[in-house]
């Protein structure tokens, strides 16, 4: 068996360098014909401006393919050496080169030297959905002044197409800022799972469908069953409303940074869409701490040395205690319970979800709230004490089809620690995958020298530029920074919901 993933590991890497060679080769031929087109004294403008149409018929395929190409190859001739050199040798093939081309085509050139280099780092194991996922991170990172410029360049082009089909059928077609775009998304999701177990029609149709009734004025999806259930009749009181959660650090919404924040479901946003979005939204406070912080804190609470930690989320809730560490007696009563219950209390499960953001399976996009809570050593219904517990180190996001993957036996999973997970390949192959839920990005987490490094002169410029934020709010951030505060456990970091958005999705 290894000796087949072998040789489909180096035949893959084989097809890559021949990808590299061909897109180098059109470049070429696009250069020369550019240098041919300024000896014979045409306006560089349009110099090489048939190329594609050349290169489309040499290779017998479309005109757009061929101009993509050509970009491609310019864009790693010229400014992705990095990239190039990675194609060339084969560790990356053509869609990951043309990923990362696309997602570095508007960073700025001091920028890009640093980003092009970590986005390398690993990229030979992501898919390139996942690379351009972590390219936003990393350039909302280190290139913030950019990405608000271009966010409020493209709403300009925000859109909306309809456009006719066959069979009766149209296409809808459509450019909209990532916010919006989430928000109508959860709400065609709330209101296709409001219908009857017995509604004959597949989650997507009833998707397209509520996408017309909300057109139609209408807050509810009317079942389809075929009897009197109730579902399809409009609720008395306000209905429910979609959730989208954005995760940022509460020193960037106070003004004193503007570190990248996280929109759950799309990935690294800019500060300032952050804040605009946290202006008039109801907030959850999410309790984090880096790893060297969270052992130093249960050691010194606990007593307990060399246990495994589950990530960086403590608890999500005003005053949500850290699974790990609980003083009281009657706390260490309900978590003793709660570990051997199998179903995870709706904090816990909020917790995992809130950490992983994610499926955890290598490479998988499903959003955490889509995905089955995983205990990854089983749980023992008839002995929970020799079974695994129901706890965060021992929960992990993962969808349907990846859980049935690994409840077959196909790949099998553990937990290593700081809430990260080891797969092992039916080849023997392993991979870790890491959180990557809203706060638990390391692509857009400020570095530990970051953390709340405050001077007398931020605190006083923010305390007199404040804007309809009284300041006992402000001092009340300051009292939470500090060493005192810190130990009472007090929130760290807050997630903002927009005002309308007060309800949750189940936790399963």
């Amino acid at each position: 068996m290894s000796g087949i993933v072998d040789a489909l590991v180096e035949g893959h890497a084989s097809i890559a360098r021949a990808q590299f060679l061909e897109v180098d080769a059109v470049t070429s031929l696009y250069f020369e014909r550019c240098s041919e087109d300024e000896n014979a004294g045409r306006n560089a403008a349009v110099q090489g401006e048939f190329v594609h149409v050349e290169v489309a018929f040499v290779l017998s395929i479309t005109e757009y393919a061929a101009t993509r190409m050509i970009s491609l190859g310019c864009d790693l001739r010229l400014r992705l050496h990095r990239v190039s050199a990675a194609f060339a040798s084969g560790e990356i093939d053509l869609g990951k080169a043309t990923a990362l081309s696309d997602a570095l085509a508007n960073v700025s050139d001091d920028a890009l030297d640093l980003i092009e280099q970590l986005l390398l780092d690993g990229a030979d194991k992501c898919s390139s959905s996942r690379l351009k996922a972590r390219a936003r991170s990393l350039i909302a990172r280190h290139d913030p002044e950019g990405v608000r410029a271009r966010r409020r360049r493209a709403q300009e082009d925000r859109d909306v197409r309809i456009s006719a089909g066959v069979d009766g059928m149209s296409t809808l077609d459509g450019v909209l800022p990532a916010v919006g775009a989430h928000i109508v998304a959860a709400k065609l999701q709330t209101m296709s799972r409001q219908v009857c177990a017995r509604d004959p029609r597949t989650l997507a149709q009833r998707r397209a469908d509520a996408l017309v009734a909300l057109s139609e004025g209408r807050a509810v999806l009317a079942c389809a069953c075929g009897t009197d259930c109730g579902r399809d009749v409009e609720p008395t009181s306000a209905p429910s409303q979609a959730t989208i959660l954005v995760g940022v650090n509460v020193s960037t919404l106070l003004g004193f940074d503007d570190l990248p924040a996280f929109l759950h479901g799309y990935g690294a946003i800019d500060a300032e869409l952050a804040r605009e979005i946290a202006a008039d939204g109801v907030w959850r406070q999410v309790l984090t701490l880096s790893e060297k912080d969270r052992q130093i804190l249960c050691q010194n609470l606990t007593g307990t040395h060399g246990f495994k930690t589950g990530g960086p989320v403590l608890g999500v809730g005003r005053r949500s205690s850290a699974p790990l560490v609980s003083p009281a007696a009657v706390a260490a009563r309900k978590r003793y319970r709660e570990e051997r219950t199998y179903r995870p209390s709706a904090a816990l499960a909020r917790t995992v979800r809130t950490r992983d953001g994610t499926c955890r399976f290598p490479n998988c996009g499903v959003r955490a709230e889509n995905c089955d809570l995983d205990h990854t050593v089983a749980f023992n219904h008839e002995n929970p004490d020799r079974g695994g517990l129901t706890t965060e180190q021992n929960l992990a996001s993962v969808c349907r089809k990846h859980h049935r993957l690994k409840t077959w036996g196909y790949w099998t999973v553990r937990q290593i620690g700081g809430g990260q997970l080891e797969w092992v390949a039916p080849t023997g192959s392993r991979v870790v995958t890491k959180p990557r839920g809203a706060f638990c990005d390391p692509d857009v987490q400020p570095d530990e020298v970051e953390r709340f490094r405050l001077t007398e002169s931020h605190v006083v410029e923010r305390l007199f530029r404040c804007h309809g934020r009284g300041v006992e709010a402000d001092l009340e951030f300051l009292l939470d920074s500090t060493v005192a505060g810190w130990r009472r456990r007090r929130p760290l970091a807050r997630a903002a919901i927009p005002s309308h958005v007060v309800n949750e999705p189940p936790p399963f």
